[in-house]
């Protein structure tokens, strides 16, 4: 493992999400169940490669902030359609009026993503992504061996974590906290995997870590989301009990999982 080079083994990982992204859109396009999430983290996992690899490469023609407006673009749908799925289960069949104006405005959002593709502003993105993938320009620092230079990088993501997760204890706002640990846990999961496949164990078991609080904290996220989301519009839906539920559910595994790290 020691003999692969650190450039070498970071770029079929960034080569794997540009291909995604390439599949992947015409799956969205048609409204194809779970396409919306996957193109949404392959453009993460892009930016998160740039962020932490971009020193391997001696030329990046993708930009990150062009990376950063798909992902919001996505990710305008993909809020109001985990929504729409998390409220649809709760209903057993019931359609209230709070629900129909919900499934509306996902609608609406996939037609301001239909234009978003439509833009020049996103073939540029994706001819630059492919032109990265195909035709990568590396700094002399990818040619180290990976053990040499990605184990520094999965280890200062690692490090960020904690210090994310440290920050959650005596935090002000403790949603917010604890979002920002969920992003640093995607991060730091991300960062790993992309080295892992030229790394010995230990970035495999940073990433399984990272996704496992990831996993965690993202559903506490979902269910604040969704219980602010029926306060705001529905604050007399009959669900807003459950999910009143739910949400303390969901808060108490994360203080377990986080006592467990403490």
């Amino acid at each position: 493992m020691g003999a692969v080079s650190a450039g070498a083994g970071v770029h079929a990982y960034l080569a794997e999400q540009v291909k995604t992204l390439r599949k992947i859109r015409n799956r969205v396009a048609k409204r194809k169940p779970d396409s919306v999430r996957k193109m949404r983290v392959a453009t993460r996992r892009l930016r998160s490669v740039l962020a932490t690899y971009s020193h391997l490469y001696a030329e990046v023609p993708l930009s990150r902030k062009r990376l950063k407006w798909l992902a919001a673009e996505l990710g305008e749908v993909r809020d109001l359609e985990l929504l729409r799925i998390r409220f649809a289960a709760r209903l057993n069949g019931e359609r209230p009026e709070w629900f129909l104006h919900l499934v509306e405005q996902e609608r609406l959002a996939y037609e301001r993503l239909d234009k978003a593709f439509a833009r020049k502003r996103f073939a540029t993105l994706l001819r630059a992504a492919e032109t990265l993938a195909a035709s990568p320009r590396f700094s002399l620092a990818a040619v180290e061996p990976a053990t040499a230079v990605l184990a520094a990088d999965v280890a200062a993501a690692r490090t960020g974590l904690v210090a994310a997760l440290d920050a959650t204890a005596n935090a002000a706002d403790h949603d917010a906290a604890c979002h920002e640990a969920r992003k640093a846990a995607k991060r730091t999961r991300y960062t790993a995997e992309a080295a892992a496949a030229a790394l010995d164990g230990p970035a495999e078991a940073v990433a399984a870590g990272a996704e496992r609080l990831q996993t965690i904290l993202g559903r506490y996220q979902d269910a604040v989301v969704a219980l602010a989301y029926l306060e705001t519009h529905a604050p007399d839906a009959e669900i807003i009990g459950a999910e009143r539920r739910a949400h303390d559910e969901e808060l108490a595994a994360v203080e377990t999982a986080l006592s467990e790290l403490r």
